[in-house]
């Protein structure tokens, strides 16, 4: 299955390490994962 990620401002900036550890359980289960180019800052910051 490939899953699109929306990796947040928030997310990126104060734990980006759960980002990676998503990605990284996701292909372990055989998903693609990719990042939508483009994204930008959804406001949470």
């Amino acid at each position: 299955m490939r899953i699109a990620l929306f990796v947040t401002c928030l997310a990126d900036t104060l734990f980006p390490d759960v980002a990676r550890a998503t990605v990284t359980l996701l292909e372990r289960l055989g998903h693609e994962v990719v990042v939508p180019p483009g994204q930008t800052c959804c406001g949470q910051m």
